[in-house]
């Protein structure tokens, strides 16, 4: 019988090297952009003018599905030790996510829709109260 490799088990350790054009940012702003494949994060800074807002956006950073759940995962797990040692963080009124705009007529006939709106004004109904108690 050939001699078979043993196959280590446990996690290997893990080395983190920056990359050679590694760079450090500040971002107050981000927006998503999906698709089947995977989430976008495109991040920026809020300033604004005289008369309107305006978000300079610097950088991208496209993850996998998979990525994004477990990076949900692990940003929840930051933000509970975060709020156990130093308290909640107050979230300003006018900085609350929005209440999700209902479907129309015509994107109500999709019982998918009507899904994914009845779960987006779930989360945020949880989100406030969490804030509130």
């Amino acid at each position: 019988m050939p001699d078979i490799p043993e196959v280590p088990q446990g996690p290997k350790p893990l080395e983190a090297r920056r990359h050679e054009n590694y760079e450090n940012w500040y971002s107050n702003n981000v927006q998503f952009q999906q698709s089947e494949w995977d989430l976008k994060l495109v991040f920026g800074q809020l300033d604004w003018s005289e008369d309107h807002y305006v978000v300079e956006q610097h950088t991208a950073i496209t993850m996998a599905w998979l990525q994004a759940k477990l990076v949900f995962y692990f940003l929840s797990i930051q933000l509970g030790v975060y709020e156990m040692s130093h308290g909640k963080i107050p979230i300003p009124l006018g900085a609350m996510p929005p209440e999700p705009l209902p479907p129309t007529e015509e994107q109500a006939k999709d019982p998918f829709v009507v899904q994914m709106y009845e779960y987006m004004k779930k989360r945020r109904e949880q989100f406030i109260a969490e804030q509130s108690g």
